[in-house]
């Protein structure tokens, strides 16, 4: 067995490679995987609070993708499911319910605080606006929703 030992011992060295070299290559490896990961994680935090969050398109789509019960908004007892398009349709025409500041709330809930925003609704000759403009636009988007019966309401949402 002492042979064997020797033998091995021999080869290794005789690579070039002692304790000394297996030490480099693995301190190497170590330090290749410590620059590999600080390189994810800046690319990872440099992309974060990107166009994801900030698209008006995907927050547009967010917002109308709601349904809720026409009780949260209406003082009528009545628990259907609506889309959130058919309250403010109703709303625009009728004045009644809370649904303009439950619209204003879900927006702001949903857009990054960082950002100002306007909202414009219009629909059967009303308009409803929420939010305010502010310094340079960001990210717009505009699209026709189909309300229930048949009419569109045009919407445009402005991220600045």
């Amino acid at each position: 067995m002492k042979r064997d030992d020797a033998d091995t011992e021999k080869r290794v060295t005789s690579s070039g490679l002692g304790r000394k070299g297996m030490a480099a290559i693995i301190d190497a490896f170590i330090f290749i995987t410590i620059i590999g990961l600080i390189a994810a994680g800046m690319f990872a935090y440099s992309s974060a609070g990107t166009e994801s969050e900030t698209d008006a398109k995907k927050l547009h789509d967010t917002f109308f993708g709601i349904e809720l019960k026409m009780n949260d908004v209406f003082d009528d007892g009545d628990t259907r499911t609506v889309r959130i398009s058919d309250l403010l349709a109703a709303h625009m025409v009728t004045g009644e319910g809370d649904v303009r500041e439950y619209a204003e709330n879900v927006l702001r809930s949903i857009i990054p605080p960082i950002y100002r925003f306007l909202m414009v609704f219009e629909y059967d000759g009303h308009t409803l606006t929420i939010g305010e403009k502010g310094g340079g636009l960001s990210s717009q988007y505009s699209a026709d929703i189909m309300i229930t019966g048949g009419k569109v309401m045009r919407t445009s949402l402005s991220l600045y």
